[in-house]
C-alpha cells in the first residue's frame, strides 16, 4: 500500500529507508522524501511517501478485500482514526521514524489528496508542539518579571528593618534560651520531689498490704470460729428440739380429742357451771327475800 503523509513543521532526522511503525511494529518504511512549492498558494509542502506492508498484519480468518464499503486503509483512516507522527528514534543521533496509531478523537484532515496514494493524515510531533510553546513564550516580559523579582529581594535584604528584625529574632531566641535554661532549673528539683513521694506511696502501699492481709487473716479466723459455733449450736438445738417435740406430744395426748383427761375435765367444767347457777340463784331469791335465812324458805310455817 503506497501511503503519503504531509507533516506540519520540520522533518529533520526523517530520511529515506526509515522505519514506519504501528504502536511498535514495523510495518513498512519510508520510500521518498520531497519538497514541493505551490505558486498558487505561495508555500511549500514536504510529502513523504512510505509503504506499508499488508502481509505483516496477521488477520484472523478470511482476509477482507473490503469494510464497509472502503479498502480497509481507507477504513481504517476515516472510521477508526489512523494517524501518523514524527517519533524520535534516539535522542543522541536525532533520528526519527512514522508511528501510525489510531487516534479516532482526531478530526480528518486531509491536505492534498492525490489519485495514486493513500493520504494519512498528520498529527503534530512532540518536538514541534514544545517549540511551539516556546516560540509563544514572552521571554522578554519573564526576563524583565525575573529582574524585577530579584531587585525587590535586594532591597529587602539591605532594607535597615530587616536588620532590627533579624537582632530582635536573636534576642528573644536568647530569651527563649535562658527561660529553657530556667526552667530545666526547676522541674529538676520538682521531679526530684516527684520521685520521692513516689518511692513514699510505694512504701505506704506496702504497709497498706500488709495490714491488708494481717485482716484478711483475723476475718479468716473469726469466720472460723462463727463456723464452730454454729456447728455447736446445731448440737444443743438437736436435742432441745426433740424434748420440746415430745413434750408437746404429751400435752396433745391429755388434752386431745376423745382422751380421758379431756372428758374428766369436761364433766368437772359442766357440774362447775351447775353450782355456778345454784348459787345465783340462791343469791337472787335472798335479795328479793332477805329474811328467809331467820322463817325459812316458807316464812316459817
Amino acid at each position: 500500500q503506497q501511503v503519503v503523509s504531509y507533516f506540519p513543521g520540520t522533518v529533520q532526522g526523517l530520511t529515506v529507508g526509515a522505519r514506519v511503525d504501528f504502536q511498535g511494529v514495523q510495518v513498512g518504511e519510508v520510500t521518498e522524501i520531497r519538497l514541493d512549492y505551490s505558486p498558487e498558494d505561495s508555500e511549500f509542502l514536504i510529502p513523504v511517501f512510505y509503504d506499508i506492508w499488508p502481509d505483516t498484519l496477521n488477520v484472523q480468518g478470511k482476509r477482507p478485500t473490503q469494510i464497509g464499503g472502503k479498502t480497509p486503509l481507507v477504513h481504517f483512516v476515516e472510521d477508526r482514526g489512523l494517524r501518523a507522527r514524527l517519533d524520535s528514534v534516539s535522542l543522541v543521533t536525532g533520528q526519527y521514524m512514522i508511528g501510525l496509531s489510531l487516534q479516532p478523537d482526531t478530526p480528518v484532515e486531509y491536505v492534498r489528496q492525490t489519485k495514486d496514494r493513500i493520504e494519512v493524515p498528520t498529527v503534530e510531533a512532540t518536538r514541534d508542539q514544545v517549540a511551539n510553546m516556546v516560540q509563544d513564550l514572552d521571554l522578554a516580559g519573564l526576563v524583565d518579571k525575573a529582574t524585577d523579582a530579584f531587585e525587590a529581594l535586594r532591597g529587602t535584604v539591605s532594607n535597615p528593618a530587616l536588620h532590627t528584625l533579624l537582632v530582635n529574632a536573636d534576642k528573644t531566641i536568647l530569651g527563649f534560651k535562658t527561660l529553657a535554661a530556667d526552667l530545666s532549673t526547676g522541674i529538676t528539683p520538682l521531679l526530684e520531689r516527684a520521685d520521692s513521694a513516689i518511692a513514699d506511696y510505694a512504701a505506704l502501699a506496702q504497709i497498706a498490704s500488709r495490714r491488708l492481709n494481717t485482716l484478711a487473716d483475723s476475718i479468716e479466723q473469726t469466720s472460723s470460729e462463727i463456723g464452730t459455733l454454729s456447728r455447736n449450736i446445731d448440737k444443743q438445738v438437736g436435742p432441745i428440739g426433740k424434748s420440746a417435740e415430745r413434750a408437746f406430744n404429751s400435752v396433745e395426748g391429755l388434752v386431745g380429742e376423745g382422751s380421758a383427761t379431756r372428758y374428766d375435765l369436761d364433766l368437772l367444767l359442766e357440774e362447775g357451771a351447775g353450782a355456778a347457777r345454784s348459787l345465783r340463784q340462791l343469791a337472787d331469791y335472798l335479795e328479793q327475800n332477805p329474811d328467809a335465812l331467820i322463817k325459812g324458805k316458807y316464812g316459817g310455817r
